[in-house]
């Protein structure tokens, strides 16, 4: 049997994510772990006496054939953080998952997302038909898999045959909600990701929303807030993608409107960058200028691999002097001297909250 499976066992039980990574910290031997299970062991990772009991006792009661034929039948994938598969973003989160259910596979393609009120209005269901087909074409969809907004941003970026990427509140075994089972099994078979971290029979429940928004907005380069009211989910995650350095862009709504507060006042700090149309966005990661200079035969000349590693870099994305040293893995010293030089021959410049972007 598969040594990953054991971890499986184990979340099920309720040893945690968090757990997970310490007691996991320098082995992989799940199984002789498991195997040996006791009060004394869980002791040594701080588990209480009730605790313990608790998870020994589940343990007695694994189905384990039920769960080996629920992850045959959905052919989930055990990704762990040892893994070439485990994306690199989820790196940067503070307790960070030790494993997550995958169903398909995450290509390394830039991705986005796209948050809003709840219920979406024709308004913003005419921009977002004028925003998903062409965006879709450059980065991957992610979502949060809720019922409207979500559901309308999958379906939009499936019909273009473009890639989209759901992470869920539940076990990946639980289509939530009902409503969206039959777009569930669209993304499924046509190879797109669906991830979960929550263990075994999960259901939903509003303590698992800001650890999923975490992934979300760990996972994705930028994102699109397009209606926002004083207190919603979506300020929270913008929150958390401004906490993180990524780059956020907001369409401006009426005034009148308490769903366009929020939003507006976003553009009027100067924490977002105003968009009205897909070609804004392309702009801003170069996508356009790329094209014009292939055409234009204009291509950009580098002194070395460093300064080409640079650009490709921050055609993707914004990225501050200590974000371009981590991707790269450069002493800040050489870079900071090798970017001065780029920016002086025009081919770079440092844009808002000090960062660089190409030029």
């Amino acid at each position: 049997m598969d040594n990953k499976i054991y971890l499986v066992w184990l979340h099920f039980i309720w040893i945690t994510q968090k757990k997970l990574n310490i007691i996991f910290e320098n082995n992989s031997d799940y199984k002789d772990f498991f195997d040996k299970l006791s009060i004394d062991i869980l002791r040594k990772y701080w588990f209480s006496e009730k605790q313990s009991l608790f998870i020994l006792d589940r343990k007695k009661k694994i189905d384990f054939n039920n769960i080996l034929k629920k992850l045959e039948r959905r052919n989930v994938k055990i990704i762990t953080c040892l893994d070439e598969e485990y994306p690199e973003e989820f790196n940067i989160i503070f307790n960070k998952p030790y494993f997550f259910y995958l169903r398909w596979i995450i290509e390394k393609k830039p991705k986005f997302s796209i948050v809003w009120a709840r219920k979406i209005t024709s308004y913003w269901e005419k921009v977002i038909n004028n925003i998903i087909p062409e965006l879709s074409k450059y980065f991957i969809t992610v979502s949060w898999w809720a019922a409207w907004c979500d559901t309308f941003v999958h379906k939009s970026t499936i019909k273009n045959n473009n890639k989209t990427i759901s992470i869920i509140w539940t076990w990946i075994d639980i289509d939530y909600p009902v409503s969206n089972n039959k777009l569930y099994q669209d993304i499924v078979d046509n190879w797109w990701a669906i991830i979960s971290i929550f263990p075994l029979w999960e259901v939903w429940n509003p303590y698992n929303f800001p650890i999923r928004n975490e992934l979300v907005s760990a996972l994705w380069v930028w994102t699109l807030v397009i209606e926002a009211a004083k207190k919603s989910w979506t300020i929270i995650t913008a929150n958390l993608a401004l906490e993180q350095w990524k780059d956020l862009f907001v369409v401006p709504g009426d005034i009148f409107n308490v769903n366009s507060v929020w939003c507006n006042n976003l553009i009027k700090s100067w924490s977002a960058k105003l968009v009205t149309n897909y070609i804004d966005i392309l702009e801003e990661y170069n996508f356009i200028n790329l094209l014009e200079k292939t055409n234009n035969s204009d291509v950009v000349k580098f002194s070395d691999k460093l300064e080409e590693k640079i650009y490709n870099l921050l055609s993707l994305e914004s990225l501050s002097l200590d974000q371009i040293s981590i991707k790269t893995k450069q002493d800040i010293n050489l870079l900071s001297s090798k970017i001065s030089l780029m920016e002086i021959n025009w081919i770079i410049k440092r844009w808002l909250w000090w960062k660089y972007e190409i030029k």
